[in-house]
């Protein structure tokens, strides 16, 4: 189910509703809540294909108690019991991802298996968001055996004397809707201690109007208006898209960018609104990220959640920058590697990782040799135009492995810019312009707020907000894109 589908706007109506129904303020109010809300979850994710709620199930039920046993043998002092656990369920997190998602592409690569093995191997569905709650798994696994979590964990578990009602309340954490297909990656010591019966009168509602609305703009008007234009880039027609030349296919690249930010980003602001419209309160994901000057600063704002993912259970645990220069690019690379793969079984995904992973250590080297560890204090506005001219086109060239459906389509692509043919389409350009115009209003709020906090306070009054909200809201109704999924969906 989409959060931009009329059968989602039944199913939150009709879930805020009971939620906040007047036997909710009673003494089981919380457990009414947390039953209600992941009921619902099961809904939202099961609305299309019910067959993914086993899987689901499979997950929350294995992560559920595993994280329950953890937590009791942390309190007994068992660390050995603590280790078995903690091992069964990491192992259990990875075996549902390697099944599902990278089974097709290990069996691919093997060339003296039987054909008929391969293909069924290959016709394994992909499960909805399966990375996005796997790693919500892990990083609670790995949290409460390293004790971060025991102290909320053991008052979930002992409250009402229940070993049921702390299993639930882990479930709950791990299929709340908001968070559930896409993110944002939200730890169990971030959540756990807001788990408690929620009142209507104490709902956020101005950054749940400004949170829903600027994310529903983004995905509606934004995103899903340039997707009518960048799908030319993913044509069966490799000849043709290898000869439609520079003017056609650059400002389709430069559409794609905006889109894909428009996209994700709008999708995580939905997602905040959403959650604290429940009582819930979500880490933000997105800090303006096209404001980057380097490629260290665009991934300390872009997807920020699985940024923080990655350094703490990835780059850490392998040594991080403890264990000299060298290990620490080594680092640097298999962290955007994995991180590479994680967002799809398929070479061009390993490509892009490894590319960003490569800019980094390149990156962090000059600035070693510079002797700064910080890439921005004292940089002259030239050098930072210079490094932000640099920054975006580099993540925006990447940004083809993420479109085309396959690494010929990113020859034919290049080839295409290059081909010396500089015929000019309309639809392309008026799209980037028109619709993209947006994205870079919005950075430029962004880079205000961060640079000119005072001019900035002065212009974002209640008048001039509301304003700003009434013709998005007017865009949105009166131009909608072709209604599209989401595209951190299909990892």
């Amino acid at each position: 189910m989409l959060f931009n589908s009329w059968e989602f706007a039944v199913l939150l109506a009709v879930t805020f509703v009971l939620y906040y129904a007047p036997w909710s303020r009673g003494r089981h109010g919380k457990a009414w809540q947390v039953t209600l809300a992941l009921a619902a979850s099961v809904v939202f994710y099961g609305w299309k294909d019910p067959r993914l709620i086993i899987l689901l199930a499979v997950s929350c039920v294995g992560n559920s108690v595993a994280t329950a046993r953890i937590i009791l043998h942390k309190v007994a002092g068992d660390e050995a019991r603590v280790k078995h656990w903690t091992r069964l369920a990491v192992i259990l997190n990875l075996a549902l991802l390697a099944i599902f998602k990278y089974a097709p592409f290990v069996v691919g690569m093997i060339p003296f298996l039987p054909q008929s093995w391969v293909q069924a191997v290959k016709g394994i569905p992909l499960p909805i968001g399966i990375s996005f709650y796997t790693f919500h798994g892990i990083s609670m696994i790995v949290d409460v055996a390293r004790g971060e979590v025991t102290r909320e964990g053991d008052a979930m578990l002992s409250k009402g004397g229940r070993f049921a009602k702390g299993v639930r309340d882990i479930g709950f954490y791990l299929l709340f809707f908001p968070q559930l297909v896409a993110g944002p990656i939200v730890k169990a010591k971030q959540f756990w201690p807001q788990i408690a019966a929620k009142r209507f009168e104490a709902i956020p509602w101005m950054f749940v109007i400004r949170a829903l609305i600027l994310g529903y703009f983004l995905k509606v008007f934004v995103a899903d208006n340039l997707a009518e234009q960048t799908r030319a880039l993913t044509t069966p027609d490799l000849v043709g898209l290898s000869t439609s030349g520079p003017l056609f296919l650059v400002p389709l690249l430069y559409g794609y960018g905006l889109q894909i930010f428009a996209d994700f980003g709008g999708y995580s602001l939905i997602a905040l609104g959403l959650a604290a419209l429940f009582g819930y309160k979500f880490p933000e994901n997105f800090n303006f990220p096209y404001l980057s000057t380097s490629i260290t600063e665009f991934w300390r704002r872009w997807h920020m959640s699985l940024s923080a993912w990655l350094r703490d259970y990835l780059y850490i645990p392998l040594g991080g920058n403890r264990k000299g220069e060298g290990r620490t690019y080594l680092n640097l690379f298999l962290v955007m590697f994995l991180g590479g793969l994680w967002h799809g079984a398929e070479w061009k995904f390993a490509i892009w990782g490894t590319l960003h992973g490569l800019l980094l250590a390149v990156e962090r080297f000059f600035t070693r040799r510079r002797g700064k560890l910080e890439e921005n204090p004292g940089r002259s506005p030239i050098r930072a135009l210079c490094g932000w001219i640099y920054t975006f086109h580099a993540v925006t060239l990447l940004w083809l492995t993420f479109l085309m459906p396959d690494m010929a389509h990113v020859r034919a692509f290049l080839k295409g810019v290059t081909c010396g043919q500089y015929h000019m389409s309309g639809p392309p350009v008026f799209s980037l312009l028109f619709y993209g115009t947006a994205v870079v209003f919005y950075h430029a709020w962004g880079w205000g707020r961060e640079h000119r906090p005072g001019l900035s306070a002065k212009l974002h009054g209640p008048f001039s907000e509301g304003m700003v909200h009434a013709l998005m809201l007017f865009l949105l109704i009166t131009n909608p894109g072709a209604p599209s999924g989401f595209i951190y969906f299909q990892f």
